[in-house]
């Protein structure tokens, strides 16, 4: 065999073995109205271990704060896997781009957006809403984008003008406090249950949606999708699963319902 024949097939191997060592992309968005507890890429380390070692890839980190930029990425099929916050990005993205919902977080199932009052408001119902200002967290949050949905359900125009934007979800009862909203608006169970112990009241709540999505494209093969979803569902059961769950402040996940996602997917409007 010639010398330049030989180079070429070594060439010709290296290229393809590059092309099938080429990493998987796990892009992660933990929300924009809470803080975390550290850099992602040591919390999210155990987690890219486990799933390297599954899927026989190197799977890599990406965080994405900006939804308008991971609703992009999304949108052109950048990312392999992803672990969403806010559901509307991932309903979206299982419905129009090609990837497929495989589990939500345990004890976030039942996320919902809760109206705050102060107790003596005159408010009893999400009726008496029309006309004041309601202080949200950011107008592109989870939380936001619920309540606007259901306010849109009772017919009111233009539901955005009536909003007052904070970055954190703590800020919302000081707004209220401090008279520059009539009612505020949660989705933190323990920014609802502070708000009642010190008085005020809850006038109304969403109905719930699933948050934290793990979603994955289907350009990955179906028997790797599976095993994703396997390991994801079985991380509690074992120390390393732990390990990596505690890191990222998670118990575990459960199964995607298709029937309630697809029921929150129509109620958002995507």
């Amino acid at each position: 065999m010639k010398l330049t024949s030989l180079l070429a097939m070594i060439l010709l191997a290296a290229g393809i073995n590059s092309a099938v060592a080429q990493d998987l992309v796990l892009a992660v968005n933990e929300g924009v109205t809470y803080q975390d507890g550290g850099p992602a890429s040591e919390r999210y380390k155990p987690l890219l271990q486990l799933l390297s070692k599954e899927l026989k890839q190197n799977v890599k980190l990406q965080t994405v704060d900006k939804y308008s930029v991971f609703e992009k990425g999304l949108a052109e099929g950048k990312f392999d896997l992803a672990f969403v916050h806010p559901a509307h990005v991932g309903l979206l993205a299982v419905k129009k781009n090609g990837y497929e919902g495989l589990v939500t977080a345990k004890g976030f199932t039942d996320y919902r957006a809760r109206v705050l009052v102060a107790n003596a408001s005159p408010m009893k119902t999400m009726q008496d809403l029309r006309g004041k200002k309601i202080g949200v967290p950011s107008v592109e949050s989870i939380t936001t984008v619920m309540f606007t949905a259901n306010l849109r359900e009772l017919q009111f125009p233009q539901p955005e003008k009536m909003m007052t934007a904070t970055r954190y979800q703590d800020a919302v009862p000081f707004m209220i406090d401090n008279g520059f909203v009539d009612a505020g608006v949660t989705g933190s169970a323990a920014v609802a249950k502070a708000w009642i112990a010190k008085g005020g009241r809850i006038l109304a709540e969403t109905k719930p949606i699933p948050i934290k999505q793990f979603i994955v494209s289907k350009k990955l093969s179906e028997s790797d999708r599976e095993k994703v979803k396997t390991l994801l569902l079985n991380l509690s059961e074992n120390e390393a699963g732990r390990n990596a769950l505690s890191k990222i402040s998670m118990t575990g996940f459960v199964p995607w319902n298709v029937q309630v996602m697809d029921e929150a997917t129509t109620r958002l409007g995507l």
